[in-house]
């Protein structure tokens, strides 16, 4: 069945008991190769410490993954320059996957201020981008085009790269400058980019038209300013932002939980984008009068006109820490998943189609009929804060009688999506057994969502698999556009 759950089918320890490099690394990062022809054991990447290791799933009795090759940064030196030019090893916390122009599968890493590209059939370094001046925090191509890159640094800007080999001397195409943001997410039309990190903030930049021309000259395109920003989500660092359709999904170290929320009027199939919304904070030096609309000067500014709804939140205990990310599956003719690990040694999952199905009531009584669209028109984050204020006003003992009913609808639900600060528990729970004291760092799914992989520390990759009997159908009305053949990985 499609709304299958995964059951963890193996927890491998690289380098065995032994303090070995591999068991002592702690691993950030995990992607799968987004390629990969059907019916072909998906490849994926992880990265952390000093490695990239790219590895295949196994299906065998006996087997789960399969390493295929092992890139370690070693103080690299490129061929063409002199042993004065050597730079400072890398520490891996990002990866991303591209190809090229005859489908070689490459990976693209990062944990300085430089980003390595690696051919993973060849084993040799295509390229380094060097231009960050502190060090990258992420990485993300874009899904309408793989040779385009974003990187998110600590030196407040967002670039983006070009990797095509025309572009190879100058490729960098535009730089939109951001807050020293952690994560990063392209929408799946390839058009906006998300961007958070430890300013608290969640920002949307748009991806200039002309990205392409701008590469391969001394002449990158500058966006000064987004077209979406708010501090109003969350209140601690933000690592963790993705995309699901034109929703969002973000999380917050310290908040032990994820949220869903939507911008106000953002609709991506519009063909216009309206300009972005310019700050009045310290904008205006001259003495001639200007008018400043009234909500210009909120912790929320959007090119579209109001400000955002709150959906749904999603209840993910013992979270303290940052850079601990969840992953979304999110493919046609797929159930949609959300999955996401703790400090805990625990794996948590949502069917997200199962939340669709279930409706809009407290019990779920009230149907919806498509992906979240039926969801209603929650109150903003600000008025429900004030409301929320107000309720425990007056006397002590109504004061105390409307504390217990707050208390109470604090508490979390697995079913029915009516209230967005109720926390929805996961329908799946897993812990994996023998290590307590596991912290879980990022998670991937396969295209088809068959796999999961989670990774994190002290070398450990998780695996997770369903569907033992074989995929099962897809809606060939909601499936999934065939790929071109591509090279595989060997």
């Amino acid at each position: 069945m499609d709304y299958e759950l995964p059951s963890l089918r193996a927890t491998v320890r690289l380098g065995g008991q032994t303090k070995s490099k591999l068991s002592s690394t702690q691993f950030y990062d995990v992607e799968f190769y987004p390629y990969t022809p059907p019916g072909v054991d998906p490849v994926f990447a992880v990265c952390g410490g000093h490695l990239v290791l790219i590895c295949r799933c196994i299906r065998k009795k006996n087997d789960t993954i399969e390493i295929l090759r092992i890139f370690e940064d070693e103080e690299n030196v490129p061929a063409d320059s002199t042993s004065d030019d050597k730079l400072p090893s890398l520490k891996y916390n990002s990866v991303v996957w591209s190809q090229t122009e005859d489908g070689d599968p490459l990976v693209c890493v990062t944990g300085t201020s430089r980003i390595q590209v690696l051919n993973v059939r060849t084993g040799s370094l295509v390229v380094t981008l060097i231009g960050h001046g502190e060090n990258i925090n992420d990485l993300a191509v874009s899904p309408t085009d793989p040779t385009i890159l974003a990187s998110g640094s600590e030196d407040n800007t967002v670039r983006i790269w070009c990797l095509h080999p025309s572009r190879k001397k100058q490729p960098l195409a535009a730089i939109c400058y951001g807050q020293g943001h952690k994560d990063q997410a392209y929408h799946r039309k390839g058009r906006y980019i998300l961007s958070a990190g430890m300013d608290t903030k969640v920002i949307l930049w748009t991806v200039p038209d002309d990205i392409k021309e701008h590469a391969g000259t001394d002449k990158p395109a500058m966006v000064h300013y987004p077209h979406f920003s708010t501090t109003e989500i969350h209140t601690e660092f933000v690592d963790c932002v993705q995309w699901y359709n034109d929703l969002i999904l973000s999380r917050a170290s310290r908040e032990n939980k994820i949220i869903l929320w939507s911008i106000d009027n953002f609709n991506s199939d519009r063909t216009q984008t309206p300009a972005a919304p310019m700050p009045t904070s310290s904008a205006v030096h001259s003495r001639t009068p200007v008018s400043i609309p009234a909500n210009s000067t909120s912790s929320t500014r959007s090119a579209w006109g109001g400000r955002f709804q709150r959906l749904l939140q999603f209840e993910l205990p013992h979270t303290d820490q940052f850079y601990i990310r969840f992953s979304v599956l999110h493919e046609l003719g797929r159930h949609p998943m959300l999955v996401a690990g703790n400090e805990k040694s625990k794996v948590f999952f949502w069917d997200l189609q199962r939340l669709e199905n279930s409706g809009t009531g407290e019990d779920g009584s009230q149907h919806t009929t498509g992906p979240l669209h039926g969801l209603p028109r929650y109150v903003r984050e600000g008025s429900s804060a004030s409301t929320a204020s107000s309720s425990i006003s007056g006397s002590a003992a109504t004061t105390k009688t409307k504390l217990k009913k707050l208390k109470a609808k604090e508490q979390a639900r697995d079913r029915g999506i009516c209230d967005p600060f109720r926390s929805i528990k996961a329908h799946k729970v897993v812990e994996i057994p023998k290590y307590k004291a596991f912290a879980f760092r990022h998670f991937a799914w396969s295209r088809d969502g068959q796999w999961c992989i989670g990774v994190g520390d002290c070398g450990f990759i998780n695996v997770f698999h369903r569907w033992e009997n074989g995929l099962p159908p897809i809606n060939p009305d909601k499936g999934i556009p065939r790929e071109k053949e591509k090279k595989k990985i060997s």
